[in-house]
C-alpha cells in the first residue's frame, strides 16, 4: 500500500524554514531572469530584439500548453524518492544547469542564437516552477491545519521576498567583481552561483518533506485509486466553483500586476521626472511585501481567508488608482500608494495559495476524490494567463496612443493614454479581481462545514 499517513505532530519552527528556503531560492533565479536575461540576450549576446521578441512569444505558449500536462504527472506520478519530493530533487539540478547557459554568452547567426537562449530559458525557467507546484502539492501534505497552511506559506513568501532583497543588494556587484569589466564573464559567474544556491535551497525543502510525502511499494503498483484520469482533472477544474473563482482571480490579479510592473518606468519617465527613484521605491514596495508576509497570518485569523482575498484586491486598486487621478508626480503619494498595492499583493500570495488547497479540499469533499498535487500544480497556469495577455494589452495601447519613445515630450492625449495604460488598466483588472473573491463560495461557515465532512469520511 501507500504510504499515505501524515506524521502527527506539529511542526516545528526549524522544519518550517527548512520547507520554506527553497522559495529563497526562488527568489534568486527569478530576479536574476526578470531583470537581467533580456538585458543580457540583447546587450551581451547581442541578439536583435525583434528576433529575441519572436522566439520568446513561441517559448511561453510552449510552457502555458505544457503546464497542465506536467500537473497531471504530478498528480498521477509514482517515484521512489516521494510523490512530490521527486520532482524537486530530479528537476531542480535541471534547472540550475540550463540556468548556466542562460548566462552563457554564445555568437553566431541571431536567429540560430536567439532560439538557443529560447530553449535555454525554457529548460531553466519554464521548468523552475514546476518543483514550486510540488512544493506546495507537499505543503498539503505537511500542515495538519490551515494554521498550519498558512504558517508554510506565509514563510516561503517571506523567504521569496528576501530572497528579492539579497538579490538587488548583490547581484550588480557581484557581476561587477566576478567580470572585471567582462559583463559576460560576472553574468556566468552570477549564474553558478546563484543557480548552486538554488539547488540547496531546494534540496533543503525537499529535505523537510521526507517524513510526509507519498511513498509506494510493491504491493501499490495496480492501486491506482490515488490516480486521475484526463476527464477527472479536467472535472475537477470545470465542476470545482471554488478553484474557478481562485484562478480567475490569479488571472486578473497577476494580468494587473504584470501591466503595471512592466509599464511603470513610463511613469517615472514622463510623470516623476526620475528614472533613479525606481531603485527606491521597489526597495520600499519589497520591504513592505516582506511586512505583509509576516502580517498575512494574523489578518486572515481576524477577517477569514475570502475577506482577507477581497482586501487585498482592494488594496492593489487604490494603489493604482489614487495616483491616477490624485497627487499626479507626487513622488511620496505614489510610493505610499504602491507600497499599499504590495502590501495587498503579498497578502493575495499567501492566502491565495491556502484557498488553492481550500479548493482542493472542496474537491475531495464532493467527489471523494484527492486531487491536491494537480490543484496545487496548476497554480502557475493563471501567472501564465497573465503574462502573455499582458505583453498583447500593452503593444496594443502603446500603439493605440501613438507612443514614440524617442521623442522629446509626448501629447495630452498620449500623456493621459500613458496614465490609463500604468495605472488605470491594472486597477480596473484589481476591481473585477476584488468581485471575484467576494463571490468566493467558500466561506469561513462553509469551510469549517466541508472540514467536518471531511473528517467524518
Amino acid at each position: 500500500m501507500s504510504n499515505s499517513q501524515q506524521p502527527s505532530r506539529k511542526l516545528s519552527q526549524l522544519l518550517v524554514f527548512q520547507f520554506a528556503a527553497g522559495s529563497f531560492g526562488v527568489g534568486l533565479l527569478f530576479s536574476l531572469a526578470n531583470t537581467y536575461f533580456i538585458y543580457f540576450v540583447t546587450d551581451v549576446a547581442l541578439v536583435p530584439a525583434g528576433v529575441m521578441a519572436t522566439v520568446f512569444t513561441c517559448t511561453r505558449i510552449f510552457d502555458f500548453c505544457c503546464t497542465p500536462i506536467i500537473a497531471g504527472f504530478v498528480q498521477n506520478g509514482r517515484f521512489k524518492l516521494g510523490k512530490y519530493r521527486s520532482w524537486i530533487l530530479y528537476i531542480v539540478p535541471v534547472t540550475s544547469f540550463f540556468t548556466i547557459l542562460c548566462f552563457t554568452r554564445i555568437t553566431g547567426n541571431p536567429i540560430v542564437v536567439a532560439i538557443y537562449y529560447g530553449i535555454m530559458y525554457l529548460l531553466a525557467y519554464g521548468l523552475l516552477d514546476k518543483p514550486g507546484g510540488a512544493q506546495r502539492a507537499l505543503m498539503t501534505r505537511m500542515a495538519q491545519n490551515d494554521k498550519e497552511r498558512m504558517m508554510l506559506t506565509a514563510r516561503s513568501a517571506q523567504f521569496e521576498q528576501v530572497g528579492n532583497i539579497v538579490f538587488s543588494l548583490i547581484c550588480l556587484p557581484l557581476i561587477a567583481l566576478i567580470g572585471q569589466g567582462n559583463e559576460a564573464k560576472g553574468y556566468f559567474g552570477v549564474a553558478i552561483l546563484f543557480g548552486l544556491t538554488g539547488l540547496v535551497c531546494y534540496y533543503t525543502t525537499a529535505h523537510a518533506g521526507k517524513d510526509y510525502d507519498v511513498y509506494y511499494d510493491e504491493k501499490a503498483k495496480d492501486d491506482h485509486s490515488d490516480q486521475l484520469t484526463v476527464k477527472q482533472m479536467i472535472d475537477t477544474v470545470l465542476k470545482n466553483p471554488p478553484l474557478i473563482c481562485c484562478m480567475l482571480i490569479e488571472v486578473f490579479r497577476y494580468l494587473g500586476f504584470m501591466i503595471y510592473v512592466s509599464t511603470m518606468a513610463y511613469y517615472f519617465k514622463w510623470f516623476l521626472g526620475d528614472m533613479s527613484a525606481i531603485t527606491t521605491v521597489a526597495t520600499a514596495a519589497t520591504a513592505v511585501c516582506f511586512i505583509s508576509s509576516i502580517a498575512s497570518p494574523h489578518i486572515s485569523n481576524l477577517i477569514g481567508r475570502k475577506n482577507s482575498s477581497v482586501l487585498a484586491m482592494c488594496m492593489y486598486a487604490v494603489g493604482m488608482l489614487v495616483p491616477r487621478f490624485f497627487a499626479e508626480g507626487n513622488l511620496i503619494v505614489y510610493t505610499a500608494c504602491i507600497c499599499l498595492a504590495y502590501f495587498g499583493a503579498a497578502l493575495q500570495v499567501c492566502v491565495g495559495i491556502v484557498m488553492y488547497s481550500k479548493a482542493a479540499d472542496y474537491h475531495q469533499w464532493k467527489t471523494g476524490l484527492s486531487a491536491h498535487g494537480f490543484v496545487m500544480s496548476i497554480y502557475v497556469l493563471p501567472v501564465e494567463i497573465g503574462i502573455a495577455f499582458s505583453v498583447i494589452i500593452i503593444g496594443i495601447a502603446l500603439n493605440a496612443i501613438g507612443y514614440d519613445p524617442a521623442a522629446a515630450s509626448l501629447t495630452a492625449s498620449q500623456l493621459s493614454g500613458l496614465k490609463n495604460l500604468v495605472l488605470l488598466i491594472p486597477g480596473i483588472l484589481f476591481i473585477i479581481a476584488a468581485f471575484i473573491a467576494a463571490l468566493m463560495p467558500l466561506s469561513e461557515k462553509k469551510i469549517a462545514e466541508m472540514e467536518a465532512g471531511l473528517k467524518a469520511s
